[in-house]
């Protein structure tokens, strides 16, 4: 009879625990949007729980729960392109990674999923039921600090400086920040885990010094036992021991490692990144200005030309739209039928419906390298300004950029180079100089004295455009704006005379084409580069190549219509 009732038991309990796995996997299925493919998680809770499962208990219950939520809101708040190009490939890395990436989709799915943050918390003490590979101390306590940094909860510091003496909680908030933009996130959290990873290898030399230490004791009791043995068994030792001394292959590769070095920087400490009004005073920000306006009427045929163009992108950026059906406003006559077959309709009037949402963002930036003075930084400055105007206009917000360098060959990073010793290949020799011309946010009769700063003496230098390049384009990423446009004028590669003579010949090249395919890969920014007078489409896919200056504009508008007529974007 006890035989009996325990296999109905079973029976009933088997069913009752398919019932569960399949209600979980549909509800799952609806929080992850059907991204979530069917999960077979009862051998792993029955692993990690280490007890024969023979009834539904609330402990079971709600770790499936918790499990499934877990899963869900990671596909959920996941792109898996995004994910897989800055995902790292070690598998130490990619643990961290993974740890780091649960932060942003449970701080994410606990705003908006009340059930699921109350599942996943009554197991995140045993967070090993949530990842493919199990979490050591240190990795546990990670995702919990995270979590409780993210909810705006006190960590336990002096856990976080014993485990990670070298992390700032500063990088952790730092995180939180960035939590709306998947790109931005994962750079820091990669950032993060550069300094995770030089930790644990100190902590491996540490070890190691603790084996030198046990081996330098072996050799000393080697060094008393070889005092006992005659003279030509130790040369004969010696010989034997000779060839594995010396690897070459190790030595080829560690040649090979140095060519292939990525881009680096040498020091940060001088660039500078400020808006164009702290470059100049008021006074001469309005002498430049008046300098700039004469240019302006110089180039009448010009503004003409681009006035008419403008009208027809201001057209086509006209998102109004109509209300039909409505009881007042402006008679509709394709109604007017319906009145007739019944008087009693009075639904015959149409009103604008006005769409005043700015969901759009231009960014503009300006090469304000020396070879573009004269001509052509005038009249990219001249195409800007009427742009802006223009697009401020359509509801479009534009944001006006320009990149140099602070001063000719090197500038105080070279000087700290040299006095330190002139390390080979010491990266990128000189300071940077980014200006913003116009922030998104701030209209154009606000800040339209900055533009006349192209003009100042001594202000266009040398051009590293990569760097440039990256950094709009993380101002871009930080934007709440659906459609995001980015305008690279330049006229031709990048050029720093003390980076290119202490480097390899191809460092700024590479890392430009380097950079440029990072952003065209993730889709999330439509780039577009314009060459004046050179073609630049070895680093741009969407490239043109304006011989003169004057057809600038017409470029530029002809790509923002393209842009901003589609609904796709």
């Amino acid at each position: 009879m006890n035989f009996i009732r325990g296999a109905l038991g079973e029976i009933l309990f088997k069913k009752q625990k398919k019932d569960l796995f399949n209600n979980q996997q549909i509800v799952a299925n609806s929080i992850s949007k059907n991204k979530l493919q069917n999960l077979s998680e009862e051998k792993k809770i029955e692993k990690n729980d280490k007890i024969d499962l023979t009834e539904i208990t609330k402990d079971l219950f709600y770790k499936v729960r918790s499990i499934y939520d877990f899963k869900a809101l990671n596909e959920r708040y996941k792109n898996k392109k995004i994910y897989n190009f800055y995902c790292p490939t070690e598998e130490y890395k990619k643990k961290l990674f993974d740890i780091i990436c649960a932060g942003r989709f449970l701080r994410l799915g606990f705003e908006e999923f009340v059930g699921c943050k109350k599942n996943i918390k009554k197991n995140i003490n045993n967070p090993n039921i949530f990842f493919d590979f199990t979490l050591d101390k240190k990795s546990a306590f990670l995702l919990k600090t995270i979590i409780s940094i993210f909810e705006g909860k006190n960590i336990d510091s002096k856990k976080l400086d014993f485990f990670f003496p070298e992390l700032n909680i500063n990088d952790l908030v730092e995180l939180n920040k960035l939590i709306l933009s998947e790109e931005l996130y994962f750079i820091k959290a990669n950032e993060i885990i550069k300094k995770i990873k030089i930790i644990s290898e100190e902590e491996s030399s540490n070890n190691l010094k603790n084996d030198d230490q046990i081996k330098s004791k072996d050799n000393k009791s080697k060094k008393e036992e070889l005092k006992k043995i005659p003279l030509t068994e130790k040369i004969n030792k010696k010989q034997k021991s000779k060839p594995t001394e010396v690897d070459p292959e190790n030595k080829i590769l560690k040649k090979k490692d140095v060519i292939d070095e990525k881009y680096k920087i040498y020091t940060k400490e001088f660039d500078l990144s400020l808006n164009a009004k702290n470059l100049a005073s008021k006074a001469e920000l309005n002498f430049l200005r008046k300098k700039f306006e004469n240019e302006y009427f110089e180039n009448k045929r010009l503004i003409n030309k681009l006035a008419k163009k403008l009208e027809r992108l201001f057209s086509s950026l006209n998102i109004n739209s109509w209300k039909f059906d409505q009881d007042e406003g402006y008679i509709d006559p394709t109604r007017l039928a319906n009145l007739v077959a019944n008087s009693g309709n009075l639904q015959i009037f149409k009103s604008k419906n006005e769409n005043t949402e700015k969901n759009t963002i231009v960014s503009l930036l300006l090469d304000n390298s020396g070879s573009m003075r004269g001509k052509p930084i005038i009249t990219s400055a001249i195409t800007t300004e009427i742009i802006t105007k223009v697009l401020e206009k359509c509801k479009v917000n534009i944001e006006i950029l320009g990149f140099t360098t602070r001063e000719w060959k090197g500038g105080m990073s070279k000087k700290k180079w040299e006095s330190t010793g002139k390390v080979d290949s010491p990266g990128r020799l000189n300071d940077l100089l980014h200006i913003i011309y116009k922030d998104a946010d701030v209209t154009w009769n606000n800040c339209k004295n900055n533009l006349g700063l192209i003009l100042k003496d001594g202000l266009l230098k040398e051009n590293i455009d990569g760097e440039a390049v990256k950094w709009a384009y993380k101002r871009l990423l930080n934007r709440k704006e659906r459609k995001k446009i980015l305008i690279v004028i330049s006229d031709g590669a990048p050029v720093d005379d003390s980076t290119l003579s202490h480097n390899s010949p191809d460092i700024l090249d590479n890392h430009l084409k380097e950079t440029v395919n990072i952003i065209q890969q993730t889709k999330s920014i439509k780039l577009v580069a314009i060459g004046i007078g050179h073609d630049v489409s070895k680093y741009y896919k969407n490239a043109f190549v304006i011989e003169d200056a004057e057809n600038l504009g017409d470029v530029i508008i002809d790509n923002l219509m393209k842009f901003l007529g589609s609904k796709n974007n």
